[in-house]
This record gives C-alpha cells, structure tokens and sequence, in this order.
C-alpha cells in the first residue's frame, strides 16, 4: 500500500505544471519544474500545432487557431498532465461529468456537449485524452483533425 501515498505524491507534484487552457491563449509551459521539447509546425496556413514533450515524459499537443486561441488539444504518455490547467474553465464539466458517473476498472471520461468535447483515460504510465472546443474551429478543421 506503499505505492499508493507515493503516487498521489507524484501527482500533486506535477499538478503546478502550466499547460495551455482550452478555449484561451496559449500558456508557457513552467521551465523551473519542467524540461519541455517545443516545436510548431503550420499544418494549415489558419492554425498552428504545437507539439511539447514534458519531463515527465508526457506528450502534448496544442491547435492554436490564428486568432491565438487553444481550440483543441490532446495529451498522452505516463504521467496525466495537470487537467485544470490543459482544459481550463471546461475542467469543471469534466469533474461533473466523472462524478457522475461510477467507477468500475479502468477510468474513462467522456463529455460530448455542444460547447466542448473532452476524452480521457488510460492508466498508471498510460494516459491520453484529448478535448475539443467546436465552436472554435477554424474553417476546414473537423474534429477527426484532432489527433
């Protein structure tokens, strides 16, 4: 039951790691706690993708449309990535939505509403998820570009 305390410890150490807010800017990620790998590339000439691999080993990618806004956004690796952060004003929709619902083996989240779309799961050293802001697409994206 050791790994238990150990775990919940890692966790609330990585929660203080900044991450982009769906729906909002783009945030830098904290360099102090963090050794982020950062590229973007400009897929399409109306949003960037921007791709950073923390210390932890986890790998997030952001869709900044040309505006500056995060539309959407997708994570994966070993370590969750700090939720509140990544999905900004839409985590409480998440958090309602997990309480909701019972727990029974591996946690999966899914919140498919017209304002945002979020996905999420996996287990210890394999989480992913991604999370989405329709209304903020910008044209020619759909949602099967998310990945």
């Amino acid at each position: 039951m050791r790994a238990t305390p150990f775990f919940s410890a890692m966790l609330l150490a990585y929660a203080g790691i900044s991450h982009a807010a769906l729906g909002g800017p783009p945030e830098q990620f904290n360099t102090e706690s963090t050794a982020p790998v950062s590229s973007e590339s400009a897929a399409v000439s109306n949003y960037i993708v921007r791709d950073t691999t923390l210390a932890t080993g986890t790998h997030v990618r952001e869709f900044v449309s040309g505006s500056g806004v995060v539309f959407a956004v997708t994570w994966n690796g070993p370590f969750l990535p700090d939720l509140k952060a990544l999905l900004g004003k839409h985590f409480d929709t998440m958090a309602a939505e997990s309480a909701r619902l019972p727990r029974a083996g591996r946690s999966r989240t899914a919140v498919n509403q017209p304002e945002v779309v979020i996905n999420s799961g996996g287990h210890m050293r394999a989480f992913e998820g991604s999370a989405w802001v329709p209304a903020e697409f910008p044209a020619g994206f759909t949602s099967d570009d998310v990945r």
